[in-house]
């Protein structure tokens, strides 16, 4: 009975984090690129950005592709992180989506706040940006809440249409963490970078996370759940460090 629900909960997170990183991800990076441009004034106009597009540009190319590559992707993570934490997160009652969105932020920021991304020079001033960048880590946690929510009771009325939608979201995620793990542990063979050792280190917290979720209550008693939370902060503490260190660099 355990592993269902598991699984239930594994294809909510794939398709509500899908959703909402579409709209926070997707449309709301969009959103901050424009102000960023906006802010930097007249000077930088029609300056190549580290992926080739043009400040002040909004091309239908540009946004598909972040719908794409950064809402659809980081979303899908987002999502599936979040419902392998759930129990951990549970202490926080209301507040989880809050809570989730500033850890996301501690141990993801580096992925976008990246000290070598040239756009943090071109685009001034790095404060504001910085800024931007990191609310959308927090909102998406406040909106992925109550979506997940809502996404896990559509999948247990056990209709045909949910029992599909489960199969649909669960073949995602692990598609998507199958290939994610192959790719990080190829990189570590090599030289990995900050952005292929903390998107391993996800990857990590929800395999983990999730296999101790489908052990139940094997795992269950007080001192597995210490060392649970001990490991869950460590990885946080190791993503954090990232962060501010790259945080720093973009604003020094």
């Amino acid at each position: 009975m355990r592993i269902p629900q598991v699984l239930r909960e594994v294809a909510a997170g794939s398709l509500a984090g899908i959703v909402v990183g579409i709209v926070v991800g997707g449309l709301g990076a969009r959103l901050v690129m424009r102000l960023s441009a906006l802010a930097a004034g007249s000077v930088v106009q029609g300056v190549t950005t580290s992926n080739g597009n043009r400040v002040g540009e909004i091309t239908a190319a540009g946004t598909i592709g972040l719908i794409i590559f950064v809402g659809v992707f980081s979303g899908l993570f987002g999502g599936l992180l979040y419902a392998s934490l759930r129990p951990w997160l549970a202490p926080f009652a209301r507040w989880r989506g809050l809570a989730f969105g500033l850890g996301l932020l501690g141990f993801a920021g580096s992925l976008v706040l990246d000290a070598a991304n040239s756009d943090f020079i071109i685009l001034r001033p790095p404060l504001l940006n910085v800024a931007m960048f990191a609310a959308l880590f927090v909102i998406f946690g406040v909106a992925l809440a109550p979506v997940f929510d809502r996404t896990l009771g559509a999948l247990a009325t056990g209709s045909v249409v949910s029992g599909g939608l489960t199969v649909l979201g669960t073949v995602l995620a692990a598609l998507f963490v199958g290939l994610g793990l192959v790719a990080g542990f190829t990189a570590l063979a090599s030289d990995p970078t900050t952005i292929e050792f903390i998107t391993l280190l996800m990857l990590a917290v929800v395999v983990v996370g999730l296999a101790v979720r489908a052990l139940g209550h094997r795992v269950a008693s007080p001192s597995w759940r210490l060392a649970t939370y001990a490991l869950l902060i460590a990885a946080l503490l190791v993503g954090v460090a990232y962060t501010y260190g790259s945080v720093v660099r973009i604003l020094s």
